[in-house]
């Protein structure tokens, strides 16, 4: 029987130590048992709140609910898909270099340990003997996007990363999602997350996430600051402004896969999706609200990937809030996972059906009924929007499905709403939350 191995790992909160990640294996499997311990210090300060929801503040050892290998925001802080196979790539590279016969079994915790500790997503830190991890890689600027796309390019369609070319190790081994992507640096040392093309892209990817960008703002609906940097005559890399940074500062951020304690193939509706975050939510009307916008254009832009870990919350000095919004990508075909309302469908997502619910998204009807038209408008101009950043104009027949659908002649046919709609009057543009 393999001797078992316990490492005990410090978990911060930026700089302060909120408790203990015990993490025991063997040599010969990745299976782990995690426990997490809240360190005294954290129990007694006035700041203090839960690092994930399943772990409420009390003393002693608690350990992963729902069949899970880690607690939930630690998964948000750890990579998938893309990001994990850099990583398995670095352990399969550091195991040529020491000669080991084979790559050492790595579970859930050893991947998110790996992630370099300067791109780590939220404001969890880990360290271990004084130091913090991990610190390996290299760190990248604005100036290094282009290799980056080459080398994201590379990996993409070979699964590895030359020796020589490994920029990208450090960079990229953080974000999630399947989407060739990188942390870099901008001229001013904000964080900005880039997402590069891959060969088997149909059309201009980043160029119409950008356009769905531009249509949210029209809709009220907060977004990152982001734009596009040209790579060839007929692709971009699109950028987007971290919004879990403030400066140095980290802002704690978890998943809606998290915050109502799903599993991985869950996929309540938008109904209850509101409900439940304006349980949580320090301004609970606000973002209930803005719910009910985000709903309606992801389903009238045909965003087929709004599962639970593309929508986000973070934590301020009052509580938690809805994260800008983040990865809504238009596609002419295809369906979404997530419906709409207790039993909408998912083949067509009749934007109509929110209104029935107005009162969970904290809205009157009329006021239903005006954001639902305000979000029609703003997705109405997605031509204009698409032409003005560059897209080809035989490309514009082709995305024309995703944004003229049936929904936006269901839109079009509702009375006026007599309600005048109130944004708030503040910017859609999304630089980070204020305390």
């Amino acid at each position: 029987m393999a001797a078992r191995i316990i490492r005990r790992v410090e978990v911060l909160v930026n700089e302060s130590v909120a408790g203990v990640l015990d993490i025991e294996t063997d040599a010969l499997s990745p299976r782990e048992r995690v426990a997490f311990t809240y360190a005294d210090s954290w129990m007694s300060a006035a700041e203090a709140f839960e690092v994930s929801p399943e772990l409420p503040l009390r003393r002693g050892p608690q350990r992963p609910t729902l069949g899970r290998e880690l607690f939930g925001s630690f998964q948000d802080a750890s990579p998938d898909d893309w990001g994990r196979k850099l990583l398995y790539e670095e352990l399969r590279q550091q195991a040529l270099i020491e000669g080991a016969g084979r790559i050492p079994p790595t579970g859930e915790a050893g991947y998110l340990l790996l992630v370099n500790d300067e791109t780590r997503q939220g404001a969890l830190r880990f360290r271990e003997n004084g130091k913090f991890l991990s610190s390996w890689g290299r760190g990248a600027g604005i100036r290094d996007l282009k290799v980056l796309s080459e080398e994201a390019r590379l990996f993409a369609d070979t699964g590895e990363v030359r020796e020589e070319n490994s920029l990208l190790m450090g960079a990229g081994s953080s974000p999630g999602g399947a989407q060739p992507k990188a942390w870099v640096r901008d001229d001013d040392g904000s964080m900005l997350l880039a997402k590069f093309p891959k060969t088997s892209d149909v059309g201009n990817v980043q160029l119409w996430e950008m356009v769905a960008i531009r249509l949210q703002q029209r809709a009220g609906i907060r977004v990152a600051e982001s734009r596009l940097m040209p790579l060839s005559e007929f692709s971009h890399i699109f950028l987007t402004r971290r919004f879990d940074r403030d400066g140095d500062r980290r802002i704690p951020y978890m998943s809606v896969r998290t915050a109502l304690q799903l599993d991985t193939y869950s996929h309540p509706d938008y109904v209850k999706i509101a409900s439940e975050v304006a349980h949580i939510s320090a301004e609970p009307v606000q973002d209930a609200n803005e719910m009910f916008s985000r709903a309606a254009l992801i389903a009238m832009v045909n965003n087929t990937d709004d599962h639970m870990r593309n929508h986000g919350l973070l934590r301020t000095k009052r509580g938690w809030r809805l994260s800008p919004s983040f990865d809504v990508n238009p596609v002419p075909a295809g369906t979404s996972d997530t419906p709409l309302t207790p039993q909408g469908g998912l083949f067509d997502r009749d934007v109509r059906d929110l209104v029935d619910f107005s009162d969970a998204f904290r809205l009157t009807r009329d006021a239903a009924i005006a954001r639902l038209q305000q979000v029609a408008t703003a997705v109405s101009h997605w031509r204009d929007e698409a032409l003005s950043l560059g897209a080809e104009p035989d490309s514009l027949a082709y995305m024309t499905k995703a944004f003229e659908g049936e929904n936006a002649k269901r839109v079009a046919s509702l009375a006026p709403a007599p309600a005048v709609l109130d944004m708030g009057g503040s910017s859609t543009i999304h630089r980070f939350l204020s305390p």
